[in-house]
């Protein structure tokens, strides 16, 4: 059987709904003319919660996101198992810095975020693994429903059990606010 790396198995893992939607959408919001950085999107601002699926530097399962004000803290929680076929479980922690929207219509707003993330794996049997990792994520927030689609791009190194740099790591998320 052939072995695969680490970025082979995050890229097989990437939500490639995540892709097609950022794909056929960011040319629309991109044609429209800029705002003044302001969010038309009500749930991006402080005190806002949204949950959903995503991934992060540590797996993939149930996505978190609160806006503390222009910093929004983002968390992952799921299982460990899958592909390498040990059980347990990942959790990963992001502080986003949230830039500036860069192009709205009615529709969806055009964001953008960036900061930095860390993730823990625990397995069945005690196994241990660490993660760190860059973000920098694109958001598109739609006005008319509280939601987002984010696809990021995720540079890190694993550093428990192996150290193992990946410059090509992606992840997404989709999130409903309250």
């Amino acid at each position: 059987m052939p072995t695969t790396t680490a970025a082979e198995r995050r890229t097989r893992t990437l939500p490639r709904a995540l892709v097609v939607a950022l794909a056929a959408a960011v040319p629309l919001a991109l044609c429209a003319a800029p705002t003044n950085a302001q969010a038309t999107s009500k749930f991006r601002s402080a005190g806002h919660w949204g949950i959903g699926l995503g991934s992060s530097t540590a797996g993939q399962g149930v996505s978190l996101k609160y806006f503390v004000s222009d910093v929004a803290l983002q968390g992952t929680v799921g299982s460990w198992g899958g592909y390498d076929g040990v059980g347990g479980i990942r959790v990963g922690v992001d502080g986003l810095y949230e830039m500036p929207i860069v192009a709205s219509t009615p529709v969806v707003d055009l964001g953008w975020n960036l900061g930095v993330g860390a993730g823990v794996g625990l397995a069945d049997g005690g196994g241990f693994g660490l993660a760190a990792s860059g973000v920098l994520g694109l958001e598109l927030n739609f006005v008319p429903i509280p939601l987002d689609v984010v696809l990021e791009y995720r540079p890190g190194v694993g550093i428990v059990p192996d150290v193992d740099i990946d410059v090509v790591g992606f992840s997404g998320h989709i999130r409903w606010y309250f």
